[in-house]
C-alpha cells in the first residue's frame, strides 16, 4: 500500500474516531443514581390539604435543533423544541414550575422564536402565584423570574435551591437578581406543597431538580427538566452528545447517564406516572390530547 493511502487512511479513521466520540459514543458508566417512588408519594401525602386539581403549559419560545443535538448518534434533520412554563392548579392556588424566558434572552440564545402572549401569560401568572419553583438554572427556564421587571414582587413566592443560589453564572445570558428569592435547603428529596414533591438530579447543572406533582384525581407525573431534552434520552438511555455536553453545557456526563438509566427503570416499573423531558412537544401535545395537560395559563 502506497505511503500516501495509508495516511490518508490513518486521517479519515481519526476523523471518523473524532466524530463518534464526539457525536456517537453513550455509556452508562459505574454509579448508582436512585429514585425512590414510594418515598416521593408518602412526601407529596405529607403535607396536609387539597392537591392539585390540574396542570396547564405555557409554550412560552421554540428552539430549532437537529436531532443529533438531543441525543448522541441521532440524525441532523432539525427538529422544534419547546421552552415551557408549567402552572399546577389547585383549588385555591397555583404553583408555577419554570418560567422560561423573555424575548431578549430568545434572541441571545440563538436559533428560537419567541410567543409574546404565551409570555404575558406567564407573567400575569407568576404575579398571583403562591409558589415559583425551577428545575434548573439556566436561562430558557429561570428566566422568567431574571427578567421580572418588579423583581422584588417575586420574592415571597420564589424558592430557589441552595446550589441554584450558588450558581448565578448558569443562567447567563439573564442575570438573577440577588434578594428576589428564598433559599430551599434539602438534601435527597423534600415535599414543597400538597401532591408535589422535589428530588435533586445534578449533572446538567448543579442546582437541577426534578418535580413529582400527585394531582388529586391520582394522576401522577413527574418533570425532569433539562435532565432529559427528549423523551428519547430516557427510553434509548442516551445522553446529548459530547460535542454539547462537553464543550457547551460543560454538565457532569456521567451523572446525568445514570439518571437517565434510573428514569428508564422507573418508566418501565412504574409506566402510569407521565414523564415530561425539558424541551419535548410530542408528550405534551399527547397529554394535551388525553386532557391530562390543558394549554394555555388560568
Amino acid at each position: 500500500m502506497p505511503k500516501w493511502t495509508r495516511r490518508v487512511l490513518a486521517v479519515l479513521f481519526a476523523i471518523a474516531l473524532g466524530y463518534y466520540w464526539l457525536a456517537v459514543e453513550s455509556h452508562v458508566p459505574s454509579g448508582h443514581y436512585s429514585i425512590d417512588i414510594a418515598e416521593l408519594r408518602r412526601l407529596a401525602n405529607s403535607i396536609p390539604g387539597p392537591k392539585p386539581r390540574e396542570i396547564r403549559v405555557e409554550r412560552v419560545a421554540t428552539f430549532q435543533f437537529p436531532a443529533a443535538a438531543i441525543m448522541a448518534g441521532g440524525s441532523w434533520k432539525v427538529e422544534d423544541g419547546p421552552a415551557v412554563s408549567y402552572q399546577i392548579v389547585y383549588p385555591d392556588r397555583t404553583v408555577i414550575v419554570d418560567t422560561a424566558m423573555d424575548q431578549a434572552t430568545t434572541k441571545a440564545m440563538g436559533r428560537a422564536t419567541f410567543d409574546p402572549q404565551a409570555f404575558a401569560h406567564m407573567i400575569q401568572a407568576m404575579s398571583s402565584a403562591s409558589l415559583i419553583l425551577v428545575t434548573h438554572e439556566h436561562p430558557d427556564h429561570i428566566g422568567g423570574i431574571a427578567t421580572f421587571s418588579e423583581a422584588q414582587r417575586l420574592t415571597p413566592s420564589v424558592r430557589l435551591t441552595r446550589e441554584q443560589a450558588a450558581h448565578p453564572e448558569q443562567a447567563a445570558p439573564a442575570k438573577m437578581t440577588q434578594g428576589v428569592f428564598q433559599i430551599l435547603n434539602y438534601e435527597r428529596a423534600t415535599a414543597i406543597a400538597p401532591g408535589i414533591a422535589l428530588i435533586k438530579s445534578p449533572g446538567h447543572t448543579p442546582g437541577s431538580q426534578m418535580v413529582f406533582i400527585q394531582r388529586e384525581d391520582g394522576a401522577e407525573f413527574l418533570l425532569l427538566g433539562d435532565v432529559a431534552w427528549g423523551m428519547r434520552n430516557v427510553e434509548n438511555v442516551r445522553e446529548r452528545p459530547r460535542f454539547i455536553t462537553t464543550f457547551m453545557l460543560h454538565e457532569d456526563r456521567d451523572a446525568v447517564m445514570l439518571e437517565l438509566a434510573e428514569l428508564h427503570r422507573l418508566i418501565e416499573a412504574e409506566p402510569k406516572i407521565h414523564m415530561l423531558a425539558g424541551h419535548d412537544a410530542a408528550p405534551i401535545d399527547a397529554l394535551e390530547k388525553q386532557g391530562l395537560l390543558i394549554e394555555g395559563f388560568m
